[in-house]
């Protein structure tokens, strides 16, 4: 699984065609390799560093709509006793339209990059469609190069 204490820093990101009012989804994520940034180093691994992922997602609404996508999202570890040990920022795109995204994101176990990483977020739909709706996600980062999830995109007020 490699140093997926930086890659989790993508982990996310990319879900999320839209449309829809109040429609579930679910989503798979190819990585590609983290691009580490910065960082100390600790007795307990690395701490304080950042990362930068990009990938291709492939999206199923509950309708059965079938989207492919990109992501790109930028990560930075958190201090110990933190909610989340990771946070990320991420944009993505597909035919319907683009999003960003925003995920808080803990290991699945002991920390350290063989740990798969369980995480929660929220989305925008920034144009196309679905514009201005958010939404909700879940994600399991479960090894260098995959993830998946799910997800909820709510009706705007």
């Amino acid at each position: 699984m490699g140093y997926r204490y930086i890659t989790a820093f993508g982990a996310a990101a990319f879900c999320m065609s839209a449309p829809a009012m109040a429609q579930s989804f679910t989503f798979d994520v190819t990585w590609e390799p983290v691009q580490a940034v910065g960082g100390m180093t600790s007795p307990e691994g690395p701490r304080g560093g950042g990362g930068t992922v990009k990938g291709t997602y492939v999206t199923k609404l509950d309708d059965g709509t079938v989207t492919n996508g990109t992501v790109y999202c930028v990560g930075l570890d958190q201090p110990d006793n933190s909610l989340f040990a990771l946070h990320l920022a991420c944009n993505s795109k597909d035919t319907q339209g683009s999003y960003t995204h925003v995920w808080g994101c803990n290991f699945l176990g002991k920390r350290g990059p063989e740990t798969p990483l369980g995480c929660v977020g929220g989305l925008e739909a920034k144009d196309g469609e679905a514009k201005g709706r958010r939404g909700a996600t879940t994600m399991n980062w479960y090894s260098d190069e995959k993830a998946k999830g799910t997800g909820q995109w709510y009706t705007a007020p």
